[in-house]
């Protein structure tokens, strides 16, 4: 019983008196942390179209956000076109499969409009 109350009085005498690091200490910490601390590479300057409709194609991109958001920016647009085009029979038969029509299973055909694909020739 003893022993614990001596370590309750070292934590007490520890809490009590602070210990901040010498200004060399800290010198090179902040040395370390400088060193780890990536630096920019210098980028090589991006040729542009002077003028004329590459010039302004390149503008719009940029001014979407770049070649990545175009890049989604087209899938959806791909997207929304096969929706638009895509045969909604394939629609019907999946709305009566939610509504609890479940005896034509077997049978649904969700992309019936592709089936041409699908042959070979």
């Amino acid at each position: 019983m003893n022993d614990d109350m001596d370590l309750d009085n070292w934590l007490a005498k520890a809490a009590a008196t602070p210990v901040s690091p010498s200004a060399a200490l800290t010198a090179r910490i902040l040395a370390d942390a400088d060193a780890a601390q990536p630096r920019p590479q210098p980028q090589a300057a991006r040729v542009r179209p002077s003028r004329g409709l590459m010039a302004w194609l390149s503008d719009l991109a940029e001014g979407l956000g770049g070649r990545r958001a175009l890049a989604g920016l087209s899938l959806a647009s791909v997207a929304g076109l096969f929706l638009g085009v895509a045969d909604p029979s394939a629609l019907q038969s999946l709305a009566g499969l939610i509504a609890g029509d479940l005896t034509a299973v077997e049978q649904m055909d969700l992309l019936p409009a592709t089936d041409i694909l699908w042959t070979e020739n």
